[in-house]
């Protein structure tokens, strides 16, 4: 049971791990743009970006940091399709499986292929639009809509995640008995009955 437990506790240790790096890179993605902008680095490129224009570098800048996240999100998230797909396989096959475990393995995994497939398609598209459009444009409002979903998909996969890690460490209460009761099992018969 022990050992059991330590392979899914490490695979869900990996997923939620490289997941809230994952989030963390993409959000910093935008913020390196104006500390990229602010302070360049060296007075070359500080020169070079006032002869362009810094105005004009931050929306091509901007544009490569979505398409880079873009990137991020689509990856990330067909690795966590086979890592989910694992960790739930590994629950349900394992020694005594729980329900409660494999329910909140499922619904991270449906979270998954969800962001996936329904919602990550529809906001790399808008957010391909969305820089060109004003902020009431009906397009913009549903790129921050769907955003927002996602976000809060994201934030209820990783709870779901931490809920399981909190009952794959928990130890049940140990049953003395347990091997005593195994050892009889083992052995033959007429030994068992000599015994007694």
């Amino acid at each position: 049971m022990i050992q059991h437990r330590r392979i899914p506790a490490l695979l869900l240790g990996a997923w939620l791990g490289a997941g809230i790096l994952a989030d963390i890179a993409v959000t910093q993605n935008f913020q390196t743009v104006d500390r990229f902008l602010a302070d360049p680095g060296n007075t070359a490129t500080s020169i070079r970006l006032t002869e362009i224009g810094r105005a004009r570098e931050r929306v091509i800048l901007r544009r490569n940091a979505g398409e880079e996240n873009n990137w991020i999100f689509e990856n990330w998230e067909r690795v966590e399709i086979f890592t989910g797909a694992g960790l739930f396989l590994l629950l349900a096959f394992g020694e005594r499986p729980q329900k409660l475990t494999l329910a909140l393995s499922a619904a991270m995994l449906v979270i998954v292929v969800a962001e996936h497939f329904l919602l990550t398609p529809q906001i790399v598209d808008l957010g391909r639009l969305i820089d060109d459009l004003p902020a009431a444009d009906p397009a913009t409002k549903k790129f921050w809509m769907l955003h927002g979903v996602y976000s809060g998909l994201d934030i209820l996969k990783l709870l779901a995640g931490f809920g399981m890690a909190v009952r794959i460490a928990v130890k049940r209460k140990v049953d003395k008995d347990v091997f005593a009761r195994e050892y009889r099992q083992s052995l033959p018969k007429q030994t068992t009955a000599k015994a007694k």
